[in-house]
Order: C-alpha cells, then sequence, then structure tokens
C-alpha cells in the first residue's frame, strides 16, 4: 500500500512538472511558427504529446472526467464542423486534380483533410483544456501569460536588433523581407502584425489583473508599437480598427463610445503615417484583376503566382463553381491549376494557400460550413459577453475570429491560446464574483510570485 502511495505521489510530482513545462513552451512558442519539422510545428508536436499525457492520466481514472458545460458545448460545434468538412472532402473525390509529383503524402487528397482535423483537434482540445486548468488555477494564467507576452515583446525587440543587419543587406533569421517590413519569427509582416495585436491584449490583460507593473508594460508598449506599425500589416491594422468598432458597439455610455471613435482616429492617423492602406488594397485588387497575364511575367515570383494575390483571383471562381460544397478542406492547392480556375493563368507546382483566412478558406469548405466555423469561433466571445466578463477579456475572446477573418490561418497556435486566456479568466472571475456576492471583486491575484 505504502509503495503504491509513493508510486502516485511520484507520478504526481512528474505529471506537475511537465505541466509546468507545457506551460512555459505553450506561450513560448505560440511566435516561432518558423519551427518546424516538415510541415508540423514544434508546439502541435508537443500538443499531440500532451494529448498523450492526458490519455493516460485519463486511463488511470477509468476514463472518468467532468465537461464544464460551455466548454462542451463549444468542443461539439467544433465537432459538428469536423464531420461536415470530411464528408465534403469525401464528396470532393469527384473533382479533377492538378498537383506534382513531389506533393507529400499528407497533402494528397482526404490525406490532407485529415491532417487538418487532427490540427483542428488538437487546437481544439488544447484550448480548451487550458482554458479548464486557468478557470481552477489562475497562477497558472498568470505564470503562461507573463512567458507569452514577454516571449512577443522578444520577437519585437528581435526586429528592432536586426535592423543594422538589415540595411547592410543582410536577412537575420528572417527578421525582414525585401519590403523592409518587421517580422519577428515570421515569414512575413502581415502575418507577424495580426500576431502583434494578440500581444498587446495579454498585456493589457495581465495589467487588469495586477500582473505586470506599469512602467514595465508602458515600456513594453511602445517597443510592440513600433514593430507593429514596423510590420506594415494591412490585415492587421483592418482587425484592429474592426475590434474598436466592435467596441464602440458595445460600450454602455455615450462617453466610451466617443472615446473609442476617437482611438480609431488616433490609430488611423498613426497608420496613415507608415502606410497607404488604400493603396495597397487597390493594389491588390489590380494584381488579382490582372493576374491571368501578368502571372506569366511573375511566373517565378512565389510571392505573386501564389499566396494572396492568386488567391484573390482563384477563391471567387471557385466559390461561383461550389458555393455550398467546396473544393474540400486543404484541397486549394491540389486543383487551383485546374483549367476552370486558372483560366489562362501560368501553371504552378507550388502547393499553395491562399492565404485569406476565412474568405480562402470558403472557396475550399462552401458558404454555409465556413458560416458554421465562423460561429464556432464567435462562441468564446458570446459565452464571455452572456456572463458579462470585463471588456479586456472580450477583446481577447474577439481576436481569434478576426484575426482569422483577415488572413490568419487556423492552423496557427497563438489564436487558440489567446482564447483559452479569455476563457478560463472569464468563468474564473465569474466564479469568484458569484461567490463574493453583490460586492465582490471581480479582481484574481496569483497565489505565487507577483510583479
Amino acid at each position: 500500500m505504502e509503495q503504491e502511495r509513493a508510486s502516485a505521489g511520484i507520478t504526481r510530482s512528474a505529471d506537475s512538472r511537465w505541466l509546468t513545462i507545457f506551460l512555459f513552451l505553450t506561450g513560448a512558442l505560440a511566435s516561432t511558427i518558423l519551427l518546424k519539422i516538415g510541415p508540423i510545428q514544434y508546439l502541435e508536436i508537443i500538443y499531440f504529446t500532451e494529448l498523450l499525457v492526458l490519455l493516460r492520466i485519463l486511463s488511470a481514472n477509468g476514463f472518468k472526467f467532468r465537461w464544464f458545460r460551455p466548454y462542451r458545448n463549444i468542443a461539439l460545434w467544433y465537432l459538428i464542423f469536423a464531420l461536415a468538412a470530411f464528408a465534403l472532402s469525401v464528396c470532393a473525390l469527384r473533382y479533377d486534380f492538378y498537383f506534382p509529383d513531389n506533393v507529400g503524402i499528407l497533402n494528397r487528397p482526404i490525406l490532407i483533410t485529415i491532417s487538418r482535423i487532427a490540427e483542428l483537434f488538437a487546437s481544439v482540445s488544447i484550448m480548451l483544456y487550458l482554458a479548464g486548468k486557468f478557470r481552477e488555477d489562475h497562477s497558472k494564467a498568470a505564470f503562461t501569460m507573463r512567458v507569452y507576452f514577454w516571449v512577443g515583446v522578444a520577437s519585437a525587440v528581435y526586429s528592432i536588433l536586426s535592423l543594422p543587419f538589415n540595411f547592410a543587406g543582410i536577412d537575420v533569421l528572417g527578421a525582414y523581407g525585401s519590403s523592409h517590413r518587421m517580422r519577428g519569427f515570421y515569414n512575413e509582416g502581415g502575418p507577424y502584425g495580426l500576431y502583434l495585436i494578440s500581444v498587446f491584449l495579454v498585456g493589457m490583460s495581465l495589467y487588469k489583473q495586477k500582473w505586470i507593473k506599469k512602467n514595465a508594460l508602458r515600456f513594453a508598449f511602445v517597443i510592440l508599437s513600433v514593430v507593429f506599425l514596423g510590420s506594415q500589416s494591412n490585415a492587421a491594422f483592418c482587425a484592429v480598427i474592426v475590434i474598436l468598432v466592435v467596441n464602440g458597439f458595445l460600450a454602455a455610455s455615450f462617453a466610451r463610445r466617443m472615446a473609442v471613435l476617437a482611438s480609431v482616429a488616433i490609430f488611423l492617423v498613426a497608420v496613415y503615417q507608415v502606410i497607404d492602406l488604400g493603396a495597397a488594397i487597390r493594389a491588390y485588387q489590380r494584381g488579382s484583376q490582372a493576374y491571368e497575364w501578368l502571372s506569366h511575367r511573375h511566373a517565378k515570383d512565389p510571392s505573386f503566382i501564389a499566396g494572396r494575390v492568386a488567391g484573390a483571383f482563384l477563391v471567387p471562381k471557385m466559390v461561383a463553381a461550389h458555393p455550398l460544397v467546396g473544393v474540400g478542406w486543404g484541397n486549394y492547392g491540389l486543383v487551383r491549376n485546374a483549367p476552370e480556375y486558372r483560366g489562362a493563368a501560368a501553371f504552378t507546382d507550388l502547393n499553395d494557400d491562399p492565404g485569406l483566412g476565412l474568405l480562402g478558406m470558403s472557396g475550399e469548405l462552401g458558404l454555409p460550413l465556413v458560416f458554421v466555423l465562423g460561429i464556432c469561433l464567435f462562441l468564446p466571445f458570446l459565452y464571455l459577453r452572456r456572463i458579462r466578463a470585463p471588456l479586456y477579456l472580450t477583446n481577447l475572446a474577439l481576436l481569434q475570429p478576426f484575426v482569422h477573418l483577415f488572413g490568419a490561418q487556423l492552423n496557427l497556435t497563438y489564436p487558440w491560446i489567446a482564447t483559452s486566456f479569455a476563457l478560463g479568466l472569464g468563468y474564473s472571475l465569474a466564479t469568484v464574483s458569484k461567490s463574493k456576492g453583490p460586492g465582490g471583486t471581480l479582481e484574481l491575484k496569483p497565489s505565487v510570485g507577483g510583479d
């Protein structure tokens, strides 16, 4: 009996140490999508490792566990989406596929859909698992959010320190591109700008919980603001504007609404000093309109014949051809060379992704299923609104649907982590408020440590 207790104690201690390591890696690796083994990100590998650990723990408990109802409902919606996406991909096997022989086995029809569903399963499972841990123990939320925030700041500092190398024509670990846009540990400034929005929102949440000192936050925000503008991310600028406008609608008083409108105006002025947003959008429009003949002139330029410019030309054709069922989740790169979509444009042997977020996925999933996915992404925000969570947490929950709307891929890890922060803290605050009664405080203090 004593040996069994000692063995159980050692197992619990090992599980606790692994959980701390897992939380650290989750916060630290969210900003490093360039770290991959083939197409699989390091953090995704860690996710699947954690799922195996959880499976072992569940088996030891006889697979008995309790679902928190809001989290269970979110999981059920994603399950419905995944099953429908798989069914539509099976139906899409009747289409003609055009792809080079060097396409990996996991990128073939049906298999690519299964891999996307596996990534989604890992992301949703870990999001809800983390939300549960943060709801039960706010010290874990404080620890993970601090790691997430300061690694984000470190990526911004890295971009700034790389500037002298950029002037010398040296591309240091991808900190800059040919357009001299700051991009941290990302391969482009656009996605990096969207990621930085999450860092701002996590920093604000840390401050509201008094888990970071005001001077430290100000210093970090100055650095982040410089790099955010330096990313020249049209998608991120648009996402910020939309989030601010939504805040205006959610504001309870006229004074707050006016403050939000003033924030939008100030933000637009700052953006205008860095980039002509209208000119950039018009350039995309002209590129997509003339894509067929320009693709032959730029046949060796992957940034033109693939990605967003190509997607803006091809995705509407896919939606027009299959508005209800799409071409199959993940099949964009496998059917984009079909004559009915490509027209007279140049053939490409790249396994392409449109880089248009939910808009790009509409060609793969069809409009009804994209709408279902939108409901899934907005559910955390709607649940937090229902329990009257603080605005800084509802903003954190709004991050995911809007970054995906403005181009972030669904398999990026940081939006799911940000949502887990929002859900975990939101329901933890609601529990504290309920237990304290009408006069209860909404402030959570970490049980260990503190800035």
